[in-house]
């Protein structure tokens, strides 16, 4: 919602991959990382061979230096886990290499960090009225531009949150 002043969730969309009663997980899914470093990673792992060469997303504040691809039914390997019937998330190298030589998952999201929530914390975040929550699509995930995710997403709603005021509650 508008009124998280958060940088690091203001205007995004977070998949939720994971929510027992030990906490959440989830992976933001509209934020690229800042161009150096993108363009770091690519160098690094060697992926500005993949065709075509993939972005690099923030994809939340835990454990920024460890990365985790987000990708469709296509792919997996032995340490591939099922995020939904749609959805798969691998966190090992062997897919960095599978995508540089071609062989990886047709459509995927190479992200750095998570999102992470303590037991009953996004519970108490969503009461306070600080997320909408909507089913997630891999056309939502994988085809709209990035940059028209969050009104995207909004729109759903049948209300435009911008015209929100930046707390919730009565004016």
């Amino acid at each position: 919602m508008p009124h998280l002043s958060d940088p690091f969730f203001e205007r995004c969309i977070v998949l939720l991959c994971d929510h027992t009663d030990d906490g959440a997980m989830g992976l933001i899914i509209n934020k690229n990382l800042p161009k150096a470093r993108n363009i770091e990673i690519l160098k690094q792992t060697k992926l500005w061979k993949a065709k075509p060469k993939p972005r690099i997303y923030m994809g939340g504040p835990v454990q920024m230096n460890r990365g985790l691809v987000l990708h469709d039914t296509n792919y997996k390997n032995a340490e591939t886990q099922k995020i939904s019937q749609n959805l798969l998330l691998t966190t090992n190298k062997i897919i960095v290499d599978d995508l540089v030589d071609g062989k990886g998952p047709e459509k995927f999201r190479i992200m750095f960090g998570y999102a992470g929530w303590s037991p009953g914390q996004l519970e108490r975040e969503y009461e306070n009225g600080d997320w909408l929550m909507l089913p997630a699509s891999n056309e939502f995930i994988f085809d709209i531009p990035d940059e028209k995710k969050w009104k995207t997403a909004s729109s759903t709603f049948g209300i435009d949150v911008s015209d929100f005021y930046s707390k919730p509650g009565f004016s």
